[in-house]
């Protein structure tokens, strides 16, 4: 039997010039009329059974470019990471030394603040809370004044004591010494006068 024949494309020419595929059947009749650069764009992309064989690893080395090319992208990302950590421990420190500065400079200033603000809200109050308030304030100075008075007294008073314990102390150690003293005096001169009845020859 006579092979069948296969349709086949014959290139033609529009009005503008631009090249055309016209595609026939086994008749060569026309069936379809395709732009030249899109029907042979598409002919490229596919491959006949021979060409598979052969272009399959020049896939597999593209892909495998593709995937080292991704690891090396990777790899890089995870290299600046660390860098910026380093950096931010390195600078760790610093930045806490710096914050506890901060926070002592605003605990220094948190008194006058705290008195400003005082007398902002008080210059906001009617006049008898104002009134009020400075009374309050002077009761408050002289209860501190009378507090620090009664303190000084007694630390005085506790001076005195001492003072007087330690008097007291010194002369009773000093009298006790003085009748250790006379004591001693009197017994060595009761033994001499003892050895003198017992030895009468040696006395002068």
């Amino acid at each position: 039997m006579a092979a069948k024949k296969k349709a086949r494309r014959t290139t033609h020419r529009s009005s503008k010039g631009t090249k055309l595929y016209a595609v026939r059947d086994a008749k060569g009749r026309i069936k379809d009329i395709q732009s030249y650069k899109r029907a042979h764009g598409a002919d490229l992309k596919r491959m006949a059974k021979g060409e598979t064989a052969k272009k399959k690893p020049a896939a597999k080395a593209k892909a495998k470019a593709k995937a080292k090319a991704k690891v090396k992208v990777a790899r890089a990302k995870v290299t600046k990471a660390k860098v910026a950590v380093r950096k931010a421990i390195k600078k760790a420190p610093g930045q806490a030394s710096k914050r506890v500065a901060a926070v002592r400079a605003a605990v220094k200033k948190a008194p006058g603040q705290a008195r400003a603000a005082m007398k902002r809200a008080v210059k906001k109050m009617p006049p008898k809370a104002q009134k009020a308030v400075a009374k309050a304030e002077k009761q408050i100075a002289q209860t501190v004044k009378a507090a620090k008075k009664q303190a000084a007294a007694t630390a005085k008073q506790a001076e005195t004591v001492v003072t007087k314990v330690q008097e007291s102390a010194e002369k009773t150690a000093t009298s006790v010494i003085g009748q250790a003293k006379d004591l001693f005096e009197q017994a060595s001169e009761a033994v001499e006068s003892a050895v003198k009845t017992v030895i009468p020859g040696e006395s002068k």
